[in-house]
């Protein structure tokens, strides 16, 4: 009898450990990062190029605020801000593909046409 006891007692410990070692969110938690997110999005118009990135694919390696795979659009549209030749390269890039310019990981090239690939590349220089 007293052995049955002892093992419930074990049991039910263990149990409350296991419950308190859980994490929980808490109601304050999940609006904030739901608002975080809205705002990101809200930056950038849903139509034209967005959408175009959308259809293409390449928002599964890029994002426009953060690192991915790649990097975020933004820091893209800075590295190029100023070059003369910035739409031309980032077309280069996108069709081509480019190895070295972000990390190891290389940039495949993408199934765009050059006229996609050039309102692409306008779109990400003129994230800021």
């Amino acid at each position: 009898m007293r052995r049955k006891i002892a093992i419930a007692g074990a049991l039910f410990a263990g149990t409350l450990m296991l419950a308190s070692c859980e994490k929980k969110e808490t109601k304050e938690e999940k609006p904030k990062e739901e608002k975080v997110k809205k705002k990101e999005i809200a930056k950038v118009p849903k139509g034209g190029a967005y959408a175009l990135a959308d259809s293409k694919g390449c928002f599964a390696c890029h994002d426009i605020n953060r690192k991915k795979v790649g990097p975020a659009y933004v820091e893209v549209a800075k590295r190029y801000a100023g070059k003369e030749d910035a739409v031309e390269e980032l077309v280069r890039s996108i069709t081509k593909g480019s190895m070295g310019k972000w990390g190891s990981i290389p940039m495949t090239p993408q199934p765009v046409s050059k006229e996609e690939a050039e309102k692409l590349a306008r779109w990400i220089l003129s994230l800021k």
